[in-house]
């Protein structure tokens, strides 16, 4: 029995799938990371943030759920949450390439259209890498500290490094993005919860559709014509009265 469970040992430590991890991986390993990554308590501070979305109902231009989805949709075909999509799939397609990595950032950060949109998508994405290094610190180790990575560039590069596809890469984005926002909407409008899922459910095709669109598009595609949400963003700076940072 001991030549036994020292034989197995042996076995185990040589096992390429057991190495750096201490932990055996199989079949799903990287669908199981996926979703710990995109759960909506992974630590990323996302309850914090509303992308503006705390200004646009006070404002009156979300007041229920059709507007809520209007808004978000709109985001998706035209404005920030399909320019986070290409970002994604331009740093999972930069693979290891940390110098390719990096630029992507910088790009990133600088496309960011007011300070609030800037300090969310750097605050949560360096918070990813950091609740994502549990798994993997290869890239927190790799990364300079010069360069801010804001969060679709964090998620393309830790979501290519843990076994997504790209396509799985962009749609696993997009459903956090919108996850997050809805949640957001529910404690603000209010909505209830019910509503926050037929929301949810109704922007499943939009995700789908901007996935589809952003297929063959290059950084120099990154833009927006959702003026609208980029101005609220900037008002909620001096709101008067803020459940969220942004």
């Amino acid at each position: 029995m001991r030549r036994v469970l020292m034989t197995m040992g042996t076995e185990a430590a040589s096992d390429p799938r057991t190495q750096g991890t201490g932990r055996v991986e199989g079949p799903g390993q990287d669908f199981l990371r996926l979703l710990s990554w995109v759960s909506p308590a992974f630590p990323t501070g996302g309850f914090a943030y509303s992308h503006a979305l705390e200004w646009a109902v006070e404002a009156g231009d979300i007041i229920a759920l059709d507007s809520l989805v209007d808004w978000m949709s709109a985001l998706l075909a035209h404005g920030s949450l399909r320019a986070d999509m290409i970002f994604i799939r331009h740093a999972w397609q930069a693979g290891e390439d940390i110098r390719k990595l990096e630029e992507i950032a910088a790009y990133a950060g600088a496309c960011a259209s007011s300070r609030e949109r800037y300090e969310e998508t750097v605050y949560q994405g360096e918070a990813f890498l950091k609740a994502a290094s549990v798994w993997d610190d290869s890239l927190a180790q790799e990364r300079g500290t010069t360069v801010r990575w804001p969060l679709p560039v964090a998620q393309g590069a830790v979501f290519r490094r843990g076994g997504a596809q790209e396509r799985q890469a962009v749609l696993a984005g997009g459903h956090m993005a919108v996850a997050a926002m809805v949640s957001a909407a529910v404690r603000l409008v209010p909505l209830g919860q019910t509503d926050g899922l037929r929301a949810q459910a109704m922007l499943e095709p939009a995700i789908l559709e901007a996935v589809r669109q952003t297929e063959q598009c290059g950084l120099d595609d990154v833009g927006t014509a959702c003026f609208r949400s980029d101005l609220a963003a900037m008002h909620h700076e001096t709101q008067e009265t803020r459940l969220f940072r942004t």
